[in-house]
């Protein structure tokens, strides 16, 4: 048996040569899918200094080298991005070189597996090999990162991400668009005293039908409420989404993500400052992560009695039928605009993540505070689907499906409070039979086990969930 299999694997390599195609030194055991992988520039230093148009990435399958879809990053040595586009845009900054602090991204999906350097592709006059390895299995997979003299191959172009009227100087009056084959969404665009902002308050969400949805629109209102409470809770100043003002400072639209530093806060009366948040939005196609932050100048206690700020999705008729689940909530609930007694009893305790999902779509969204903030606010989850309690402003009357976080404090210290929120699309993700624990797990494992990258002996965990923090210098 030994020998027959020994004479199978040499038949193999004979059958590929003829075929002009090699066999893998190993095979691509990873099974992880849907993981943006970053690699750090220092990871690279052997290509330090090489000039970004000569360096293209490979992936070893079937026998054979083919290019995949990635980005390079630049950033400057103190840690910025070079953005592209936008109103403090720094593309003369750029140097075109690969630097230490430059990231290189690509999809977990598109690794493949391991190839000795006779498979290098044609005119490559050196290559490195980046392997990723699962902590949790030990499953593995790699890519290669290819060094060609001028010219280098055409690089593979797919736009695996769209980003769409970010612009607020072209038609003004169109919403900001993201989207990819796994979710579109449209922002809201609001006019507060005479003049127009582009928010990302999100007015549209669907998935597309080739991602399990139908594509319909399922939202009501992205409801952003903020409220401040004066002189002992005589005078309360509320605000809502249409107050939000704001917009894009700088963007770049890469092939495999993009990302944009924003602003937002709200417009009150009476000549009061809400406090601005601050927030990096970076965009894959299965996944968008928004690092914020809230910039408190002083300790409201020195000027209200009590603030609070509340924002969740509330759905329209379209998401009848869909289920909601989460750490509060294990056994699901119909979203059918009636609050049966199940769900009224469901507690209101913060979770860490929440998930709508039906024959229409996924939506799966985590959440991660600063303890500090934590400790110094009353925070809830709180699920409303119930047609007879309305919160405008809002399109329906009533609220279905309704999602809500809610911070709410009296006294807060000077200073800034990061927290972080992702959402994550995974495709036909629906069942009827039950809740998919193992899938939500995968998207989870991003974050708590990530893929250990290696490449000539160094290795980092990846932290493409796990962005630079953020500098606030508005």
């Amino acid at each position: 048996m030994k020998l027959r299999s020994v004479v199978a694997s040499v038949i193999l390599v004979f059958l590929l040569a003829a075929a002009g195609r090699s066999a893998a030194l190993e095979s691509r055991t990873l099974t992880r899918r849907n993981d943006p992988i970053q690699v750090p520039g220092e990871l690279l230093g052997k290509f330090k200094g090489v000039s970004l148009d000569l360096l293209r990435l490979y992936v070893f399958t079937q026998g054979a080298m083919t290019p995949i879809v990635y980005q390079i990053d630049e950033r400057l040595p103190n840690g910025n991005f070079i953005f592209m586009v936008g109103e403090k845009a720094n593309p003369r900054e750029a140097n075109r070189l690969l630097d230490p602090q430059d990231f290189l991204v690509f999809r977990v999906q598109d690794a493949g597996d391991r190839a000795s350097p006779i498979d290098w592709p044609a005119g490559a006059k050196d290559a490195l090999e980046i392997e990723l390895g699962d902590p949790l299995d030990q499953g593995r997979a790699w890519v290669y990162l290819c060094r060609f003299e001028a010219p280098a191959p055409q690089p593979l172009i797919l736009d695996t991400i769209r980003l769409l009227h970010w612009d607020p100087w072209v038609s003004p009056e169109l919403p900001f668009i993201v989207e990819s084959d796994y979710f579109h969404f449209e922002g809201r665009v609001n006019t507060v005293r005479g003049k127009v902002y582009k928010t990302a308050i999100n007015k549209v969400f669907q998935v597309p039908e080739g991602a399990g949805g139908t594509n319909q629109n399922l939202l009501d209102a992205h409801k952003m409420r903020a409220w401040v409470e004066l002189f002992f809770g005589k005078v309360r100043i509320e605000a809502n989404e249409t107050d939000m003002i704001g917009g894009i400072a700088r963007l770049t639209h890469g092939l495999v993500r993009g990302y944009g530093r924003q602003w937002l806060t709200i417009a009150l009366p009476l000549g009061l400052k809400a406090p601005r948040i601050y927030s990096d939005v970076i965009t894959h196609d299965r996944i968008i992560i928004s690092p914020m932050r809230i910039s408190l100048p002083i300790n409201p206690e020195t000027i209200v009695t009590r603030m609070g700020l509340a924002f969740g999705y509330d759905l329209n008729r379209n998401a009848y039928g869909m289920r909601f689940y989460s750490p509060n909530c294990l056994g699901g609930a119909t979203i059918d605009g009636k609050m049966s007694a199940q769900e009224k009893a469901i507690p209101t305790d913060l979770a860490p993540w929440s998930c709508i999902t039906g024959p229409q779509g996924t939506l799966l969204m985590r959440a991660v505070f600063d303890p500090r903030m934590l400790q110094q606010t009353r925070s809830r989850l709180t699920y409303l689907d119930d047609l007879n309690v309305s919160l405008p402003p809002e399109g329906i009357p009533g609220s279905i499906g309704y999602v809500q976080t809610s911070i709410e404090t009296e006294s807060m210290k000077a200073g800034g409070y990061d927290f972080f929120i992702h959402w994550y699309f995974p495709d036909h993700f629906y069942d009827p039979q039950g809740f998919k624990m193992d899938v939500l797990q995968e998207f989870l494992n991003i974050e708590d086990h990530p893929v250990v990258i290696r490449v000539e002996g160094k290795q980092a965990e990846n932290a493409a969930l796990r962005p630079p923090p953020l500098e606030v210098s508005e």
